[in-house]
């Protein structure tokens, strides 16, 4: 999934007055701590993930069918900035729920200690 999909689909479904740019600063914030947290990477191969205006075709770490916590976590952040604490709350839970999903997934095919992979997933290869 790219940015501008993500950020397509999320205007669609929860019309709102924020700009690109601010969706995009959302989702960076997101994918470095994926990166971080989940894939491992060093801090040079996040600082290469940081995307802007010129990024929106790029594709994102997380392929299907858990690439929807993209989706989510930008539908939160427009909760959030629109002080809907609710609603926030609300999305925050199906958010974490889907990305604990995924962690539980990625940890089932990929051993950091041994350096290889159980499986190898599209486009991880480089972590």
């Amino acid at each position: 999934m790219t940015l501008r999909q993500v950020i397509q689909m999320v205007d669609e479904v929860k019309p709102n007055a924020f700009t690109t740019a601010n969706k995009i600063e959302w989702l960076n914030n997101l994918e470095g701590t994926l990166a971080a947290e989940v894939f491992l990477m060093a801090p040079e191969e996040i600082a290469q993930l940081h995307y802007g205006p010129g990024d929106l075709d790029k594709e994102l770490l997380v392929d299907p069918p858990y690439d929807d916590i993209y989706e989510l976590y930008l539908e939160a952040e427009i909760d959030r900035a629109n002080g809907e604490y609710n609603k926030y709350q609300n999305t925050m839970q199906s958010y974490n729920a889907r990305r604990g999903d995924f962690v539980t997934w990625f940890c089932q095919i990929w051993d950091p200690a041994q350096g290889y992979r159980k499986e190898r997933p599209r486009r991880y290869g480089t972590v």
